[in-house]
């Protein structure tokens, strides 16, 4: 009896054994397959549905997030007599899609202007073509861009003198989902491949691509 209960025991114990070296090695295939990535270079957001952006497009028709589900869209918020780092913010983002490689393909990136007076469509264009004709420029009513930016949190104000606006400067990655994900200060910038490393986690995780 007592060689039966050791035997018994032995077999439990060999059992969980099997048992662990599956789970392990299952944990390390997922690694494997889909990344381990607890960490972003960007900061966490609450993954809610990304605000609605009521605004035209310069490239001709409304935007809409229906067009860019199955895409990571990287949103930023300037103006083009911006001296500084709303041009820097957009070659930094370049820079990011330089980057990404194959998954560019599933980026996009989205400029709403916050000077709608002085950005006229065909202004807005032209200034983007400069970084990139594939950047999707957004403007309408100052109304309805104070509106949106609300929505997004950018808070922003007149310099004195009218020229210059004083604006949030951040980049907000949304999933292919359309869900918000990550934001990037000025200063998060200055990273490319960090930052090419989350985006391209997101669309993996998202949209199924893989390279």
């Amino acid at each position: 009896m007592v060689s039966e209960s050791r035997d018994s025991a032995l077999c439990r114990s060999l059992s969980r054994a099997a048992l662990t070296c599956i789970l392990l090695a299952l944990a390390l295939y997922g690694y494997a397959v889909l990344g381990r990535h607890d960490t972003y270079a960007g900061t966490r957001v609450a993954q809610i549905a990304a605000p609605p952006l009521a605004l035209q497009s310069v490239q001709g028709g409304a935007f809409s997030w229906n067009a860019m589900r199955g895409k990571a869209v990287l949103v930023y918020f300037g103006y083009t007599r911006c001296p500084d780092v709303c041009p820097s913010t957009l070659a930094a983002l370049l820079h990011v899609m330089d980057r990404l490689g194959a998954a560019a393909s599933h980026v996009a990136i989205v400029f709403v202007t916050l000077d709608p007076q002085h950005d006229s469509p065909a202004r807005l264009r032209d200034y983007l073509a400069q970084f990139s004709p594939a950047i999707v420029g957004l403007s309408g009513p100052p109304a309805e861009v104070a509106q949106a930016a609300a929505d997004w949190g950018i808070t922003w104000r007149r310099a004195e003198d009218g020229r210059y606006i004083d604006h949030t400067s951040v980049v907000t990655l949304v999933d292919p989902q359309g869900r918000l994900r990550l934001r990037y200060g000025y200063g998060q910038l200055g990273d490319p491949a960090a930052m090419a490393g989350d985006i391209r986690h997101v669309v993996r995780q998202q949209s199924g691509w893989t390279e």
